[in-house]
């Protein structure tokens, strides 16, 4: 369903639309008993439904012979959700697989791209010594539940932009910026820079917040030569934070000339600007990571917002003419 509004002779639009899309028979991989001697099969089990709204308002704010300004703002919701995963409803962890296992799931309920994994409770202290041994670490090391849970999901609630457009006089300004709300990141680069230390660089956490005897009430395991003592590192909620983030997406300056030049030059328009996209990037302070949109698992449905060293994406400065003869 959709509604649009104008008033004010069009300077005030309004634009809303909802939707409710349930989709059936979704190929999945469905899990068989291991005496069959395969793992699973692939089967038109699922059922995933999406529903969500979509609104723009677009307001004129000024509108003088010399000065414009118009300004658009667009959010838009989507509540993903599993509807059912065949006969039994049964779990299936897609991938992609880590040390630990898959490290997303699919379950009735849940959002699509839901990360799976442990949850840290922080870390072994030397008066814990005994316990620890019985799960097979030792002091300065995670630790985590005993059970696995859904740590976040890959899929952002809230998505939109706010784009304001100036003119003053023969000058253009646009400015664009963009944001995402509502989703979760895993830092799977963690595994090398904090989790595993001795033969790769580090995190600066490992220095300052990592586990001492005189500091024993953190998150961060102690540092060690993981050559010899070996390594400690799975899917945890260590590793998983908050994604949301506000971009300066696009800064356009432009200048176009007047009918007087033009007629010198014999042109039929001329325009000249200059503009830089991906100016700036405000995301949560828990995020190490170089962009929080990108994938390090492009060839992977599964693996969206999992990151692993991702390239970031690049900041672009142009400079440029438009003419017409």
């Amino acid at each position: 369903m959709g509604l649009d509004l104008s008033a004010l002779d069009h300077r005030l639009r309004l634009e809303v639309d909802y939707y409710d899309k349930l989709t059936k028979d979704l190929l999945l991989d469905r899990p068989v008993p291991y005496t069959s001697g395969f793992t699973s099969v692939r089967d038109n089990i699922g059922s995933v439904s999406n529903k969500g709204i979509e609104a723009m308002v677009t307001a004129e704010l000024f509108r003088k012979p010399d000065f414009n300004w118009e300004t658009s703002f667009n959010i838009n919701y989507n509540k993903n959700k599993i509807e059912s995963l065949g006969e039994n409803d049964e779990d299936i962890e897609p991938g992609p697989f880590w040390v630990s296992g898959s490290q997303t799931i699919l379950r009735v309920g849940e959002s699509l791209s839901s990360f799976w994994g442990y949850e840290r409770l922080g870390t072994w202290g030397t008066d814990e010594a005994d316990e620890a041994a019985l799960v097979g670490a030792v002091p300065g090391e995670a630790k985590r539940s005993a059970e696995k849970k859904i740590l976040g999901k890959g899929l952002p609630d809230f998505s939109g932009s706010f784009i304001n457009t100036f003119r003053y006089k023969n000058f253009d300004l646009t400015v664009d910026l963009q944001f995402v709300a509502g989703v979760e990141i895993m830092q799977q680069f963690y595994h090398s820079t904090e989790d595993r230390s001795g033969i790769a660089n580090g995190l600066a956490t490992i220095l300052y917040d990592g586990w001492t005897e005189n500091n024993q009430n953190t998150m961060v395991q102690e540092i060690r030569n993981q050559a010899y003592a070996g390594q400690n590192s799975q899917v945890d909620s260590r590793w998983v934070v908050d994604g949301s983030y506000i971009r300066g997406n696009l800064f356009s300056l432009g200048y176009s000339f007047n009918q007087n030049f033009l007629d010198l030059t014999g042109l039929n328009s001329l325009r000249v600007y200059a503009s830089l996209e991906n100016a700036f990037v405000i995301h949560s302070k828990d995020f190490q990571g170089y962009d929080p949109e990108a994938t390090s698992w492009g060839g992977d449905q599964w693996g969206q917002n999992i990151f692993f060293f991702q390239y970031p994406k690049p900041r672009t400065f142009t400079l440029g003419c438009s003419l017409k003869f």
